[in-house]
Parts: structure tokens; C-alpha cells; sequence
């Protein structure tokens, strides 16, 4: 091979390489700069990394700082409304005050000025604060005339017209809202004078709005009669029935506690009440038989130590929207000892029913009373039935409108009573004659609210009462009464020894009463 072609060969070669170590010295480079250049990435991307949780920790700042500024700002509003709520507070102080020191102006000129009469009763109830004090009852004045037609078991007949008057004023006095006193006084210029009573005294405290507890001297609750219909202006007759009068079955008062209250158990009007009582026990004139029931035992004069026990059950079936009217079913027992453990039991039952102007009630009872020394029982019956029409819906064609408004203010009434007795004791009969009251008055007398019939002493009395009521208000009334006495056969008289002797026949006697009463 000629020489100038292998050095053209070795020329060849030899650039290769040059060219060779050229480019790996440029790729080598390259390299380098590749390295600086990630480097300074990863600087930057460490930087942003610190840059964006100084971003992130910033942000939570503000964040809290704007939490704090809306909190102050609720605080800022909350405060304003209070202030505005204090503002318009301070607004009515202010003008309370002035209305205040206006009173208080208006007061000191009443104060220096003399007290009126017509303002004392005001004065009197500002100072007692919570206490009240009431004054009611009723005062009543009558005519009385008997036409006595026989004589009763020695008796003399005596007609007898006489005049009186009895004022019961009732004092009513509640230091708090569950207590209260209530007292009951009654005086009369009578058949024997001038007197005073009381009969009623006690204390009602009331436990809640379903329960009463009453203590003291109180009406008997036994039935209607005496705890609801007895006071003056509210009885519709002058008299009482006979089962309440002279030969009364069970007694008339009672002392000791009882224990009342009642419930409704279905539509308005539907309602039930019941009153439970102990006290002193009954009381008679004497140990015969027949003898009168006398008024609440008192210690001195107790027959036996002996208690009584009573109930009373009363319920009202109808509804108030039922347009049937209004009625009462009672039930009642009364039963204690007397003379040393001798039985007393009674029992009754009643009715009251009114609807438009028509008004009825009625009563039946029985007593049983144990006689002492083998003398057997002292059996007694009684009852009554009424009814009266008021006429304010009565107009007569052709009288003039002022005549009819007279004519609406009567209320005609029919009762029929009686009573059964073995005997009726002879000594109750002449304590209520007029002998020894000077020697100038015989037979029996008449009394407030008692005709004086001997009749109404029979053992088997029976009474027809015709009664006219004029009633100027509803607690303003002029009473005038017509009574039949028809008494039936049978029965004894029995004198203090305990002598029997049989009733014979009793004459029919006639009596007239006229009252006029005001209920206040």
C-alpha cells in the first residue's frame, strides 16, 4: 500500500477520534449544566414550598383575626340592643315615677282633706290589705194570725194574732284566701220578747279547689232543708214544712267538723258533691217518747259521750246545654247515741228541680231513736213537697203594661207536709203556751216563722200551704201564706211521767202570715 494512502488513512482515524473526544467533552458539559439546573429547580420548589406555608400560616391568621372581628362585632351589636333595651326601661321608670309623685300628690290632698263617709269603707280595706270583711243576712217582719178551733190535751183554743220581727245578720270575715270565718246572729222580738241566738259560728278552710274542711257550730247538712232553704229571704213560705218545725225529725245544727267537696264527672252542669261531719251527737227535751229535738248539744247538758257520724250525697245528672233544666238527686244519713249509748239513726232522701219558671223540691226522712227502761222505739216519718210558678212571662190581654209588670213580680206556691209520731211528749206542748208569762196569755202563741197551730203538734200532723210572693227585687219579698192544718188520728200524748194517753181527734185549724224581708 503506498505510503500516501496509509497516512490519508491515519489522518481519517486520528479525526474520528478528535471528533469523538470533541463531543464526549461537549456531552460532559452538558451534563454539568444539567445538574446546576436541577439544582436550582429543587432550590426553587424548596422555596416555594417554605413561601406557601407562610402563605397557609398567614391565611389562618387572618382568619382568626376575621373570626375575633365578627365576634366584637356581635358583643358591639349586642351591647347597642342592651343599652337601647335600658334606654326605653329608663323611659318608663321615669315615667312611672312621674305618675308615682302624681298619686303620691293626689294622695297627700286626700290625706289633708277630711275622709268622706262615703270613703271610709275604702280606707278600711286598704289597711286590712288582704282581709275582708262582709256584713249580710236578713231582717223580715210578719203578721201572724191562728184561728185555733179546739182545744189539744188540756190546751185551751185561743186565737191569736200577733206581730214580730227578727233580724239575722250573717259577719263574714277571711284574713287570707283559705280561711274564712262566718258567724250567724239571730234576734227577734218574739213570742216571749226580746232574744238572741246564734246559730251559726265556725271556721271554712279550704284545702284546694276541690275540698273544704268546716269547724264549729253549722247548719245540719242533712238534706236541703236546713243548710239551704231555711234563711228567711231565701224559704219560699213564711213558715218551715212540718218535718223542720215544732216536730222537727232530725236535729237542726250540729257541733263539730266536717269534711265537703264535690267534682264534675261529665258535661257542663254534670256534677257531684258530698259532705261528711262528726260532731256532739242529737239531743232531746227529755227520755219520753215523743220528745223534741233540741239544738246542738253542749257539754253541760250531753246525754251521752257517745259522737255522731252523717253524709250526704247529692248529684246533678243534667247537663246545662241539655235545655231540661236543672235537678238535684240527694241522699243523706245522719246517726249517733244518746242516754248512755241509746241509737239515733235517720236517713233521707231529696230533690230539687227547676226549669223556666216552674220550681219544685221535696224531702222524705226517717228517724230511729232507742228508747231507754224497755220502752221500745221512738219512730218518726216526715216529708214535703212544693211547687211555685213565677208569672214574669204572664201578660192578660187588654191590661195595661204597668198592671202586667205588677202581675210578673208574683210567684204562686202550694206545699203539702207532714209527720209521723208515736207520741209527742205533752211537756214540749205547754212550754210553747203562754201560761206563766203573767198569767194574761193562754194557749199556744205563734213566733217568727211559726204559725202557733196546736194542730201542728199532732202526732199525724198534715199541713196545706197556699203561699202569694210579691217580689220587689230578687232579695226583697212580701210573703203572705195560707195554711190548712188536717191533721189524721192516732198517735198518744205522753206526759213527763210517762203517762200514755191517746191522741184522740185533732181539730183542723186555719192560720194566716204575712211577712216582708230583705235579704242583704
Amino acid at each position: 500500500m503506498p505510503a500516501r494512502r496509509i497516512f490519508s488513512i491515519f489522518l481519517l482515524a486520528f479525526g474520528l477520534v478528535a471528533l469523538s473526544l470533541t463531543g464526549l467533552a461537549r456531552a460532559a458539559d452538558s451534563d454539568a449544566d444539567a445538574a446546576a439546573t436541577l439544582k436550582e429547580i429543587k432550590s426553587e420548589m424548596r422555596q416555594l414550598r417554605e413561601e406557601r406555608k407562610h402563605d397557609r400560616e398567614e391565611i389562618r391568621s387572618l382568619e382568626l383575626k376575621v373570626q375575633q372581628l365578627e365576634t366584637k362585632d356581635s358583643r358591639v351589636e349586642a351591647s347597642t340592643q342592651q343599652l337601647h333595651a335600658t334606654d326605653q326601661k329608663l323611659k318608663e321608670t321615669t315615667l312611672e315615677l312621674q305618675q308615682t309623685n302624681a298619686q303620691v300628690q293626689t294622695l297627700q290632698t286626700k290625706v289633708d282633706a277630711p275622709i268622706a263617709a262615703s270613703e271610709f269603707g275604702d280606707a278600711v280595706s286598704r289597711y286590712l290589705g288582704t282581709h275582708s270583711f262582709t256584713v249580710a243576712g236578713a231582717a223580715g217582719g210578719s203578721f201572724n194570725y191562728d184561728q185555733q178551733s179546739g182545744g189539744l190535751d188540756g190546751v185551751s183554743h185561743v186565737s191569736q194574732n200577733s206581730f214580730f220581727f227578727d233580724w239575722e245578720p250573717m259577719f263574714l270575715y277571711r284574713p287570707t284566701d283559705w280561711i274564712m270565718f262566718e258567724g250567724v246572729i239571730s234576734t227577734a222580738f218574739g213570742s216571749t220578747g226580746t232574744g238572741a241566738d246564734l246559730s251559726t259560728a265556725d271556721f271554712q278552710i279550704f284545702l284546694n279547689d276541690y275540698m273544704t274542711v268546716v269547724a264549729g257550730l253549722f247548719d245540719q247538712p242533712f238534706g236541703d232543708w236546713y243548710e239551704n232553704q231555711s234563711p228567711m229571704w231565701v224559704n219560699r213560705f213564711v213558715t218551715a214544712p212540718l218535718p223542720f218545725g215544732v216536730e222537727a225529725v232530725v236535729p237542726g245544727g250540729e257541733l263539730g267538723v266536717q269534711l265537703r267537696g264535690g267534682m264534675q264527672f261529665g258535661a257542663l252542669g254534670q256534677d257531684f258533691d258530698y259532705t261528711v261531719w262528726g260532731g256532739n251527737g242529737p239531743n232531746f227535751s227529755s227520755n219520753v217518747l215523743g220528745a223534741a229535738v233540741s239544738g246542738p248539744t253542749a257539754v253541760a247538758n250531753s246525754q251521752t259521750n257517745g259522737k255522731s257520724i252523717g253524709a250526704r250525697f247529692r248529684i246533678y245528672p243534667l247537663p246545662v246545654d241539655s235545655q231540661m233544666g236543672r235537678l238535684e238527686l240527694g241522699a243523706s244519713t245522719y246517726n249517733g247515741k244518746w242516754a248512755n249509748g241509746n241509737w239515733f239513726n235517720s236517713w233521707g232522701v231529696d230533690f230539687n228541680y227547676f226549669i223556666g219558671n216552674l220550681q219544685a223540691r221535696g224531702e222524705w226522712m226517717e228517724s230511729y231513736r232507742q228508747m231507754p227502761d224497755g220502752m221500745g222505739s221512738d219512730n218518726r216519718q216526715g216529708w214535703y213537697v212544693q211547687a211555685g210558678y213565677f208569672l214574669n212571662d204572664l201578660n192578660v190581654p187588654g191590661l195595661p203594661d204597668k198592671l202586667n209588670g205588677y202581675l210578673h213580680r208574683f210567684e204562686p206556691l202550694v206545699r203539702y207536709s207532714g209527720v209521723n209520731q208515736r207520741a209527742v211528749a205533752s211537756a214540749d206542748i205547754e212550754a210553747a203556751t203562754g201560761v206563766g208569762q203573767g198569767g194574761f196569755q193562754t194557749g199556744l202563741v205563734p213566733d217568727f216563722g211559726i204559725n202557733g197551730s196546736p194542730a201542728t203538734y199532732a202526732p199525724h200532723a198534715r199541713e196545706v200551704a197556699l203561699a202569694l210572693d210579691y217580689w220587689i227585687t230578687p232579695s226583697i219579698v212580701w210573703q203572705n201564706e195560707f195554711d190548712l192544718e188536717l191533721p189524721q188520728n192516732g198517735g198518744a200524748f205522753v206526759s213527763p211521767s210517762g203517762a200514755v194517753t191517746p191522741a184522740g181527734p185533732i181539730p183542723n185549724d186555719r192560720a194566716f202570715l204575712s211577712q216582708f224581708t230583705i235579704g242583704f
